[in-house]
C-alpha cells in the first residue's frame, strides 16, 4: 500500500509542477486561478502540519499568495509529503488534529493521504476549466499522462 501512495504523491508533485510551469507562462486574468493555486499549496502545508510540524510559516487556507510564493510553498509541500511517506511506513496510524475552525478529529494517515491527493486533483481541474474559459489550454495532467511520460 505504501508503494501506491508514494506513486500517487510522485504524480501529485509532477502535476503541481506542470501547473506551476503552465501558469507561470500564461497571462491569465481570473483571480480565482490564483486563489485555487495558492489554496492547493497552503492546504498541503496545513495538512502536513497536522501530521508532522512544518518548519515554515503557513499562510491562511484561502489567502491569495504572490505567484512565486505559492509556487515555492507548493514545491516545499510536495517534497514534505514524499518525505513523510519515507518516515511513516505505517499509514494506518491515527492522526489527531484540529481543523481550521478548532474542531478536533481523528483520521487515519491513509485517509488523509487520499484526501490531500484528491483535493489537489480537484482544484487543478477547476484551474484547468478557468484557463479554458480564458482561451488558455491547460496542461494535460491526468494520471495516465504521468505514467506515459515515465516510459
Amino acid at each position: 500500500m505504501i508503494y501506491h501512495f508514494k506513486r500517487l504523491y510522485e504524480y501529485n508533485a509532477w502535476a503541481n509542477e506542470l501547473f506551476t510551469k503552465a501558469l507561470r507562462k500564461s497571462d491569465f486574468k481570473n483571480d480565482k486561478i490564483s486563489l485555487l493555486f495558492s489554496h492547493i499549496a497552503t492546504a498541503q502545508l496545513i495538512w502536513m502540519d497536522r501530521i508532522d510540524r512544518v518548519p515554515i510559516k503557513i499562510p491562511g487556507v484561502f489567502e491569495i499568495l504572490p505567484f512565486e510564493e505559492a509556487a515555492k510553498s507548493l514545491k516545499i509541500g510536495n517534497q514534505l509529503w514524499l518525505d513523510l511517506l519515507d518516515k511513516h511506513p505505517d499509514i494506518s496510524t491515527t492522526i489527531n488534529y484540529q481543523n481550521t475552525k478548532g474542531l478536533t478529529f481523528s483520521t487515519s494517515l491513509s485517509d488523509i493521504l487520499t484526501h490531500v491527493a484528491n483535493h489537489g486533483t480537484h482544484h487543478r481541474g477547476q484551474i484547468a476549466s478557468l484557463l479554458r474559459d480564458e482561451g488558455i489550454a491547460p496542461p494535460p495532467s491526468d494520471f495516465i499522462f504521468y505514467v506515459r511520460q515515465l516510459s
